[in-house]
């Protein structure tokens, strides 16, 4: 990742479902419209709500416009049929 690159969203989908980086990263790219993005998976929560959810977190660059961004990437996740909270990190 990009020094120039911040946490901007963490994505958890339903259980049962996953995405491979690969994907995850071409949808990401689409949603921003720049190939200055990162993703990363993080392991299961263990605490007190864990529920064993795929958790990512969704990266961007300087140029990054979270508003039309967040309405694409939602847009291509229900197209492909996942359950998922798309949360805003603090930028």
């Amino acid at each position: 990742m990009s020094h120039q690159q911040v946490q901007v969203f963490i994505l958890h989908l339903g259980q049962q479902q996953s995405i491979g980086p690969d994907d995850l990263r071409v949808m990401w790219a689409t949603a921003c419209e720049s190939m200055d993005i990162a993703v990363s998976r993080r392991p299961p929560s263990q605490g007190q709500h864990a529920n064993g959810r795929p958790c990512f977190g969704l990266w961007a660059g300087r140029q990054f416009h979270r508003v039309p961004a967040e309405k694409r990437m939602r847009r291509l996740l229900e197209a492909r049929g996942f359950q998922f909270t798309l949360t805003h990190t603090a930028l």
